[in-house]
């Protein structure tokens, strides 16, 4: 009875320190390869067709959602933001891309604010359950960054989205 209680107890341990553990170490992973701009461990870090599909699945659902009570036109003109839309997606979801938007938190310096360009990012985790997690960046002035969004692939985790802040 007390080895079975024991391998319990060690078998809730040992999930307990994954549980804990786990994201830290996924998401710190990309940063710290950010940081060192090693864009081949970025590259074997994130699933970047799943990460290009569901961006740009997500662009279309909000193109088609402004554009779908408009006219013709309307329409027409949603459709080629769309397309343009996709093919910046695919250059812009590449390692250095990631590198860019982990480091300063845009694709570019030109994306970000220009009163929080230099400012180093902050990052924590926000558990969403056992299957999924989101990295959230905070500038040291306070202000929102980008959040990085993952989901669990076995035992490990899978990159699958990035959102940038909205900046007016």
């Amino acid at each position: 009875m007390k080895k079975v209680l024991s391998l319990i107890l060690f078998a809730l341990a040992l999930f307990g320190g994954w549980y804990l553990a786990s994201p830290w170490l996924a998401m710190n992973g990309i940063v710290e390869a950010a940081k060192e701009r090693d864009l081949e461990e970025l590259d074997e870090r994130i699933d970047f067709e799943q990460l290009r599909e569901g961006t740009q699945a997500q662009m279309r659902e909000a193109i088609d959602a402004r554009t779908q009570d408009g006219g013709l036109l309307t329409q027409i003109g949603g459709a080629i933001v769309g397309e343009l839309a996709e093919s910046a997606v695919d250059v812009a979801l590449t390692p250095q891309g990631l590198a860019n938007v982990v480091t300063i938190g845009g694709f570019t310096a030109q994306m970000v604010p220009q009163g929080s360009r230099g400012q180093k990012l902050t990052w924590d985790v926000e558990r969403g359950g056992l299957g999924s997690f989101r990295g959230v960046s905070t500038y040291d002035d306070g202000s929102p960054g980008p959040v990085m969004q993952f989901e669990r692939d076995g035992l490990g985790w899978d990159l699958v989205g990035v959102q940038l802040p909205e900046w007016g």
